[in-house]
């Protein structure tokens, strides 16, 4: 038998397809590993997260079937530990275009728009209505190929949050009554875009904020450099291409770790276009600190089926709604106004640019512990936040 290969076999994919030949029970995976960071080796195998996608993984948190019309996160729910079917390369992450920058990118397809087309008020698309995000980061790929995209401690830090996540130990920024940041809103749905002679909003529904931005279009530009400074979700300008809005962002306030973390140094170029029912669009993130090259990605807008029904209009929310003014200040058992100090159950620092990452290490501790002394994987029902 003549055997030709393509191209060289990698250490990590030999150890990928050694892992698929193997029997599960055998296999180390993020389910059945008390400690992940001992896996550096395995991130990037497929086999690791038993070709689960991100989506999939995150539907483990609710360990069930999910019931016939189930709709939201229930539909999306999965039993914990099963097999996924995510194939690799499914997703090609790296941007198709040449530019080195989110500005250079920016500038070039305004320079092919001819500086934008001007429009009247009665020739602006109408984008007027309320819509669902359909797709976005992962999709049909396996966990493993989002993290070979990532530099190696925003890979740990990936892998931290989505072992946290299907483990139901969910830390997050608006666990902490924080904005979830630029990359989340972009998918905070339902959605409406209202589209304006000189600006475009987009204003987002969530339990816990209602995340708006403001895209200018009216060739104002960018805050001056001695001026900028950033912000929660950056400074969003475009231009029309036609029918088509071209945004670019920066100015963007970072965070450390994982797909909806990034660094400070994060801009991005979306460009959006109605099509019947639906708004395609795509984003390319330059984030040379997160990201081992520009990550570009589709994201696609549809019809919400429901925007008639009265009873399900976006609400607005506020965190402090439920979790009070400040993150330490609480009613005690008495019915007091008190403050947590350091060395009390639950209490953070309000200081700690991290504070989610903090009790994920903790929530690590607590939970090797909690296996040392005989419990099982995945069955975390008797552990208690703050315990």
């Amino acid at each position: 038998m003549n055997v030709k290969f393509a191209a060289p076999v990698s250490a990590g994919m030999l150890l990928a397809a050694l892992m698929l030949t193997s029997p599960v029970s055998a296999q180390t995976t993020i389910f059945n590993t008390p400690d992940f960071r001992q896996d550096r080796a395995l991130w990037t195998a497929p086999a690791y997260y038993l070709n689960n996608t991100p989506a999939q993984l995150t539907g483990q948190a609710y360990n069930s079937v999910p019931l016939p019309g189930d709709t939201g996160q229930e539909a999306a729910s999965r039993e914990y530990g099963s097999p996924g079917t995510g194939r690799v390369g499914a997703v090609n992450f790296a941007s198709p275009y040449p530019y080195a920058t989110a500005w250079e990118h920016y500038r070039a397809w305004l320079q092919e728009a001819d500086g934008g087309t001007q429009h009247t008020p009665t020739s602006l698309p109408d984008w007027n209505e309320r819509w669902i995000v359909d797709g976005g980061f992962g999709g049909a790929s396996p966990a493993s190929d989002f993290v070979a995209y990532l530099t190696p401690g925003y890979q740990e830090a990936y892998v931290q949050d989505l072992k946290a996540t299907i483990e139901r130990r969910i830390w997050s920024a608006q666990a902490f009554c924080l904005p979830r940041g630029f990359l989340p809103i972009l998918t905070a749905a339902p959605m409406e875009w209202i589209v304006l002679p000189d600006k475009v909003l987009t204003i987002g529904s969530t339990f816990t904020e209602v995340p708006v931005r403001w895209i200018y279009t009216d060739g104002s530009g960018h805050t001056p450099e001695e001026l900028a400074y950033s912000r929660w979700h950056g400074e969003s300008i475009g231009f029309w291409d036609g029918d088509a809005l071209v945004i670019h962002t920066n100015q963007i306030k970072g965070w450390s770790g994982g797909i909806s973390e990034y660094s400070d140094q994060l801009e991005s170029v979306e460009r959006y276009q109605r099509v019947g029912g639906t708004i395609e669009g795509e984003i390319t993130l330059y984030d040379p600190v997160v990201y081992v090259r520009p990550l570009h990605t589709k994201l696609t807008f549809e019809l919400d089926p429901e925007a008639d029904k009265p009873e399900l209009r976006p609400l607005y929310n506020s965190c402090t709604d439920t979790n009070g003014p400040s993150p330490k200040v609480h009613m005690d058992a008495n019915g007091f106004h008190n403050e947590l100090l350091p060395g009390d159950p639950s209490y953070w620092n309000s200081a700690d640019p991290r504070p989610w990452a903090t009790w994920l290490d903790e929530s690590d501790r607590r939970y090797r512990a909690y296996l040392e002394a005989g419990g099982q994987l995945g069955n975390n029902s008797n552990i208690q936040q703050g315990e």
